[in-house]
C-alpha cells in the first residue's frame, strides 16, 4: 500500500458515448482503485443528445462517484468552465484523462487550477490523430502531461513517432480482464439465435464502423461458407454500417447463414456460443474484445497490424492475417473450422495467454505503481 495518512483524491475525466474498449475498461481498473487508498471522482463528459445511462448505473453500482459534464458540440467552452469548477470542488491531487475530449478538457482545466500531477491514457491510433491540425493539438497536449499511460507497445510508438509525446514520459500498461465465469447454457442461447448445435460458429464482437473490417469478414465468410456448409457467421454490435454491412449479406445470398444481434451486453454468453473469434481491424489500439474472447478459450483470427500482434501468438492461440486480405482470413478461419482439435488447442492456450499477461491485478498493481511515482515528483506526497 502507498504511503499516504489519508485518502488522496484523484479525477479521471472522458468522454463517453456507449460502452465500448475504454468504458468497459474504467468499469474494471476504478472500483479496484478506489478506496486502496484513493478517493476515485469520475468527470463524464456527455452529450446530451447521447445518454448513456446504462453506464452511469453500471459506475455507481461499483462505488464511483460520478459527475456528469454536459458536451455539446467538441469546442463547449461551457464543458471547460464546468470541469474547472468541479475540479476547484474536489481539490484532486491527480487528474488522470481518457480519450480526445478528455485530454483536451481534462488537461487543460488541471492546469488552469494548478494540479501538477496529470496523466493521460492512450487508447487509440484512429486514423484522425495523424492528420492536422488534431496531430498538433497532441502534440501540444502531451507536453503538458506528466506521464502518459499506452494501453500497448503500439500505442507507446504511435504516441512517440506521431504525436511528438517525449519517450521517457510513456508506460505502457495493457489492459487487464478478470477470469471467464461460468456462462450461460450454450444450446440455449444458440437455439435462441436460431443456430443449430451441429454449425461452426464465427464471430464479432464490435462496433459496426469501417475500423473494424467487416465487409472483409463477410466476403471472406461467403468463401469459406462454400467449402464448409455448416459455417455460420454471428455479428454482434451496433453501429453506422449496420444496413450497409446487412445489404451485403443480402446480396453475398447469406441470410440464412448470418445472424446480427445488435448491441448486447452478455458477450461471455455470446462468446460461449462461438467456435472461433474474428477481428478484422484496419487499425487497433488494444483490442478488448480480442482479450475477452481468448479468456473464453476462443481460438482468434485476426488482422496483423497495431497493437493486435502483441495479444495473438500466430499459430499458437490465433492466426494473424494481412489487413483486407479477403483470401487470407477466409483460409485461416477454414484451417480452425475444419479442425476441432485445433480449436480446442489454440483456445486453451489462449485463455493461458490471457490469464498469464493480462490479469486485473497487473493492471492495478502497474497503476497504483505509476502514481505513487507521479505524486511522489509533483507534489511530494510520497516522501
Amino acid at each position: 500500500m502507498e504511503p499516504f495518512d489519508y485518502s488522496p483524491k484523484i479525477v479521471h475525466i472522458a468522454k463517453v458515448t456507449g460502452i465500448y474498449g475504454m468504458e468497459k475498461h474504467l468499469l474494471t481498473l476504478l472500483p479496484r482503485l478506489n478506496g486502496q487508498p484513493y478517493e476515485l471522482n469520475f468527470l463524464i463528459l456527455i452529450d446530451p443528445t447521447r445518454p448513456v445511462a446504462d453506464y452511469l448505473s453500471l459506475l455507481e453500482h461499483r462505488g464511483i462517484t460520478i459527475h456528469p459534464v454536459a458536451i455539446r458540440h467538441d469546442f463547449d467552452p461551457f464543458c471547460f468552465l464546468a470541469i474547472v469548477k468541479h475540479l476547484q470542488h474536489i481539490k484532486p491531487v491527480l487528474v488522470h484523462t481518457h480519450l480526445m475530449h478528455g485530454d483536451l478538457y481534462g488537461i487543460a482545466a488541471a492546469r488552469a487550477v494548478g494540479i501538477k500531477a496529470v496523466i493521460s491514457s492512450k487508447h487509440n491510433d484512429d486514423a484522425f490523430r495523424r492528420r492536422q491540425p488534431i496531430k498538433m493539438v497532441n502534440y501540444m497536449l502531451n507536453r503538458k502531461t506528466t506521464r502518459i499511460v499506452a494501453i500497448s507497445d503500439w500505442i507507446a510508438r504511435f504516441t512517440h513517432e506521431v504525436e511528438g509525446a517525449a519517450r521517457e514520459k510513456i508506460t505502457t500498461i495493457y489492459y487487464g480482464i478478470e477470469p471467464a465465469q461460468a456462462a450461460s447454457n450454450r444450446q440455449a442461447l444458440r437455439s435462441s439465435l436460431e443456430i443449430g448445435q451441429e454449425d461452426i460458429v464465427l464471430g464479432i464482437i464490435a462496433r459496426l464502423v469501417a475500423q473494424k473490417g467487416h465487409r472483409y469478414l463477410i466476403n471472406a465468410f461467403a468463401a469459406a461458407v462454400k467449402r464448409n456448409s455448416r459455417l455460420r457467421l454471428l455479428i454482434v454490435g451496433s453501429g453506422e454500417l449496420e444496413q450497409e454491412l446487412k445489404k451485403q449479406v443480402r446480396q453475398l445470398d447469406l441470410q440464412e447463414k448470418v445472424v446480427f444481434t445488435g448491441y448486447r451486453s452478455d458477450t461471455d454468453d455470446l462468446l460461449n456460443a462461438m467456435d472461433i473469434f474474428s477481428h478484422p481491424s484496419l487499425w487497433e489500439g488494444f483490442g478488448l474484445s480480442v482479450l475477452e474472447a481468448m479468456n473464453m478459450g476462443k481460438p482468434v483470427v485476426a488482422s496483423n497490424v497495431s497493437a493486435l500482434p502483441e495479444l495473438i501468438e500466430d499459430g499458437k492461440t490465433g492466426f494473424l492475417v494481412p489487413p483486407r486480405d479477403v483470401k487470407a482470413l477466409s483460409d485461416a478461419l477454414l484451417k480452425l473450422a475444419d479442425n476441432s482439435s485445433l480449436r480446442h488447442k489454440m483456445g486453451m492456450s489462449a485463455q493461458q495467454r490471457c490469464r498469464t499477461f493480462f490479469s486485473v491485478d497487473r493492471m492495478v498493481q502497474e497503476t497504483r505503481a505509476l502514481y505513487t511515482e507521479v505524486l511522489r515528483a509533483c507534489t511530494g506526497l510520497c516522501q
